[in-house]
């Protein structure tokens, strides 16, 4: 794990703790921000992203069509998935809505030290959160044809590019 994001992880342990021994009591929204750390912090490098989802009790097994699954030690709400190539990070709930997961999110990222975040639309027309490294991190609803927002559930990707 490389010497810069140790610190960052020390600290969003201390911040996010509480939330993290919830996740594994099935709690959605904590498993949320283990899959945001984990793909935030892990900026789109395989061997990262499995050890930070691993840290969380999380498993890791191989995908469809060149990805990587992720589950949470208990529940079936949550998963993710990354791009084995590292060209995106996906975290998805069946029970927590886009508006939620938005916050989630912002919170995650305040709490990362994350600044200079510019707000924009992709190409859909969802909301697309620009990080000061250029990464983007887009917000939509759950599903294999995700719309730009549901009440129901909510998928998040970190892209490294």
């Amino acid at each position: 794990m490389s010497p810069r994001i140790t610190p960052v992880l020390f600290g969003l342990g201390l911040v996010l703790a509480p939330v993290s021994g919830a996740a594994q009591d099935a709690d959605p929204v904590g498993q949320l921000v283990e899959g945001y750390v984990a793909c935030l912090l892990g900026e789109g490098d395989p061997d990262i992203v499995d050890a930070l989802f691993a840290d969380s009790g999380w498993t890791s097994g191989p995908g469809e069509d060149g990805l990587i699954s992720f589950a949470p030690g208990s529940g079936e709400a949550s998963f993710a998935y990354m791009a084995d190539d590292g060209s995106f990070c996906h975290v998805e709930s069946m029970v927590v809505d886009s508006a939620t997961a938005s916050e989630v999110l912002a919170t995650t990222l305040q709490s990362a030290g994350q600044t200079g975040i510019e707000y924009e639309k992709d190409d859909m027309g969802c909301t697309l959160l620009r990080l000061a490294n250029g990464r983007g991190i887009t917000i939509t609803s759950g599903g294999n044809d995700p719309n730009c927002g549901s009440d129901t559930d909510s998928g998040v990707r970190f892209a490294t590019e």
